[in-house]
């Protein structure tokens, strides 16, 4: 049996011709078909800032990867769970991406580290602050991740709400159901405007989980 850690790429190595081609083939492709069988839909979209910065959305699906694809911003950096990463299926997909594996326990400080790594080269990073798909489809406490990255990268994060993605592939189901998926994103917050210590890092994520709350509350837009 072959080491996992054979198995992946750094996410700052060069792309090259042949990876960009891959990227943009896989990526246009997915985004297309949540677009046309989904009909996602983008409303009250904040601008998303140039240099380094955290795209912070709910997870309700294993869509919800493929639906921030449809944001069209320029490559996104994901962390994601390394027993997902490993699947030899799927793993040439998520090393073209250069997704980062996260680790159980402990282990998880190193894809912090490297997701610190990415966001000090000016990239774009999303982390999922619940850690894991809610397992009610309720918004759920943020792990501390978010916080440590936004605080020791000096980068801003952006609430995302992403909604319908539980009702077209619950989780744990192989069956996709029709349905619309909506995405909506808020304005940046910066980890510098709340207090210093471990209290400060929880009224952080406890704002961005409230954002991610308040935008999956608004209004329908016809």
């Amino acid at each position: 049996m072959s080491n996992p850690s054979s198995r992946r790429t750094d996410p700052l190595k060069p792309t090259g011709l042949g990876n960009a081609i891959v990227y943009r083939l896989v990526t246009g492709a997915l985004s297309l078909s949540m677009r046309t069988i989904f009909h996602v839909r983008r409303s009250d979209m904040c601008p998303v800032p140039e240099g380094p910065i955290i795209l912070a959305p709910n997870h309700r699906s294993f869509l919800d990867p493929i639906v921030l694809g449809t944001l069209e911003i320029s490559r996104v950096i994901f962390l994601m769970h390394a027993k997902y990463y490993d699947m030899r299926t799927l793993n040439w997909m998520y090393r073209v991406s250069r997704c980062i594996p996260v680790e159980s326990g402990s282990e998880n400080r190193r894809a912090l580290r490297v997701g610190k790594r990415v966001l000090d080269a000016g990239r774009a990073l999303a982390i999922f602050p619940e850690g894991t798909i809610s397992p009610d489809g309720e918004l759920q406490p943020a792990q501390p991740g978010m916080a440590w990255l936004a605080r020791v990268s000096g980068a801003g994060v952006i609430p995302i709400h992403i909604g319908g993605t539980r009702e077209v592939l619950a989780k744990g189901s192989m069956r996709l159901r029709a349905g619309e998926i909506t995405v909506r994103s808020g304005a940046a917050r910066w980890r510098s405007e709340f207090p210093a210590g471990r209290q400060g890092d929880e009224e952080f994520s406890n704002a961005i989980m409230s954002d991610i709350d308040q935008l999956g509350r608004a209004p329908k837009r016809l």
